[in-house]
């Protein structure tokens, strides 16, 4: 009796796991089908379910990846990431696992995390032993590093890899960056460190051919080179984004120009991390070397406040793209102001209103912090230098939001004035001066500073803000024609969508590139022909020094029927 119970027992279990095996099967061709037709949501949830049956079932670990492919299908990076970690940690002697770690890989590629994909393939090549999954991966972190990373990226790599197979790639790869960045000398020595220690490497033919030619080239002084002083990283080594994104517009210039010329100019770039010793360092060595003509960067004002404590005891330019502050151009002979210093802009838009609007009565109202007060004395001492009146002085407490009194002084002379100048320094007070002045029925032009970008309530005072008008130091038309094959260029070459930090990089190197072609590019000579005026047209803003090496050109804004548009690049006169 208990022996036919066991048999009835051991049958039943057995008819069962042949049931979910059938089952499995079955659900997994139709998935694969649902997968083939593109119809991922199906075919998602039906992979789902089959790995969500543990027993018996050959198909959970072809299903997990599915789940994965899916996922990137559908520009899931994220999840699909977290699916392809978990897929390697389950399954670390899976069939699928070469699979696995390609779409991880090609994962962190559309989610641009370069630097992972790099780190990733490097660990698997130190692990493999297959000869042609090798030479693929090989060519594949090749072309990242080149492509996306700097020579100190694959430093920080190359120290996890010390006696490990993979050494010598990583300092091959490591001196191709450092020539890339010019930086010839310490090229060299990687070389050299390959030639010397790794002999019997794959590398060792390549590293002997590439020193060679460093030595030919060598003594070649007639090469001129564009330094960069950048903090692309902080103190904590926490990249910056707007900085990379900078220096992406820079490096993009440097692209186009020596793919169009035959007299080629490098750009060695050099990481100043905030760090003053570093920028006085690299500084230094920028005056040094007689190949670097001119120096573009660094974007934060402090940093460059730093770096004119080296360059001012030289001959040598440094052209800013983005600093801002006022205190910058009296330090040094030596710098140049891309972007618009404060006081420079208030000037400018009371140059505008004055000679092109023919403005000559007007009231000015300001908040008491920030910048604010900075650009309405620059403004008024402008405008009354050149002859016009300033009917009311205002001031208020920003986002104090209860501007009536100070509305109510500037109505009263609504017959009088033809506007207000009014710079913000928080987006905020924006919406506070419109709905007062809707209030108080006060409908007069209003112009203002870049922060009214920002602001807030033109809906609900659409008549005023038809009136509105101010300055900017960018504008960004995404429907013109050449930017938007520039942005195409841009994304094939280099991974990355054009923002406005992008712009303020690449226009500034267009500047310089401008300057150095069809002149002897030494130091005096590039000095000479930015003093002299040359105008050079840009995406975001065009650029042109005045007798002050600040530059000339702000961006006139109106705000009309829900939209910012440009009404033109105005050239300040000096």
């Amino acid at each position: 009796m208990r022996t036919a119970f066991l048999l009835l027992f051991l049958f039943t279990l057995s008819v069962h796991s042949q049931n979910i095996s059938v089952d499995n099967n079955r659900d997994f061709e139709k998935a694969l089908q649902f997968y083939k037709s593109h119809k991922y949501s199906d075919a998602l949830s039906l992979f789902k379910l089959i790995e969500s049956r543990k027993e018996n079932n050959s198909k959970l670990t072809a299903s997990s990846l599915f789940i994965c492919k899916i996922l990137q299908e559908q520009k899931k990076y994220s999840e699909s990431e977290s699916a392809l970690k978990s897929f390697l940690e389950k399954y670390p002697t899976s069939r699928y696992l070469e699979e696995a770690n390609t779409l991880l890989i090609n994962n962190y590629i559309q989610q641009q995390k370069y630097l992972s994909a790099f780190n990733n393939l490097i660990n698997l090549l130190n692990e493999s032993n297959s000869v042609v999954y090798k030479n693929e991966n090989k060519n594949l972190a090749e072309k990242i590093a080149l492509y996306y990373l700097k020579s100190s990226d694959i430093g920080k790599t190359l120290e996890q890899y010390e006696n490990e197979k993979i050494e010598p790639f990583l300092i091959l790869l490591e001196g191709k960056l450092l020539l890339q960045e010019n930086d010839k000398l310490n090229a060299g020595k990687k070389f050299s460190e390959i030639t010397s220690n790794f002999i019997s490497s794959e590398e060792y033919l390549e590293a002997l051919n590439l020193k060679k030619n460093i030595r030919s080239t060598q003594n070649d002084e007639s090469v001129p080179a564009v330094g960069v002083l950048i903090s692309l990283t902080d103190s904590n080594d926490r990249e910056i984004i707007s900085a990379l994104e900078v220096l992406e517009g820079m490096k993009f210039a440097f692209h186009k120009y020596n793919s169009t010329n035959t007299d080629k100019i490098g750009l060695i770039v050099k990481d100043i991390k905030r760090n003053n010793e570093l920028t006085n360092q690299f500084a230094s060595e920028f005056i040094e070397n007689g190949n670097i003509r001119c120096i573009l960067g660094p974007i934060f004002s402090d940093d460059v406040r730093a770096a004119l404590k080296e360059i001012d005891r030289s001959d040598i330019c440094l052209i800013s793209p983005t600093a801002t502050d006022d205190d910058l151009i009296q330090l040094s002979e030596n710098f140049f102001q891309a972007n618009p210093s404060l006081t420079s802009r208030g000037k400018t838009i009371a140059q505008y209103l004055y000679f092109v609007e023919n403005k000559r009565n007007l009231a000015v109202l300001n908040s008491i912090d920030g910048y604010s007060p900075l650009l309405a004395a620059s403004f008024i001492k402008e405008f009354e230098k050149l002859g016009g009146t300033i009917n009311a002085k205002e001031t208020y407490k920003s986002k104090s939001f209860d501007l009536s009194e100070q509305i109510s002084r500037i109505s009263v002379l609504s017959n009088v004035i033809e506007g207000i100048y009014a710079p913000i320094s928080d987006a905020s007070d924006a919406g506070a001066i419109l709905s007062q002045m809707v209030q108080n029925g006060l409908n007069v032009n209003l112009y203002g500073n870049q922060d009214w970008f920002l602001g807030k309530g033109f809906e609900s005072s659409s008549t005023l803000s038809n009136r509105l008008t101010f300055d900017s130091d960018y504008f960004i038309d995404y429907n013109d024609p050449e930017l938007k094959d520039f942005s195409t260029d841009f994304k094939k070459v280099t991974g990355l969508e054009v923002n406005r930090n992008v712009l303020y990089g690449y226009d500034t190197a267009k500047y310089l590139l401008t300057v150095i072609r069809n002149i002897n590019p030494t130091r005096k000579n590039i000095r000479y022909k930015m003093e002299s005026g040359i105008s050079v047209n840009g995406f975001h803003n065009n650029i042109s020094f005045s007798s002050q090496r600040n530059n000339k050109y702000t961006n006139i804004i109106r705000y009309k029927d829900g939209i910012f548009e440009l009404v033109e690049k105005y050239r300040s006169n000096d």
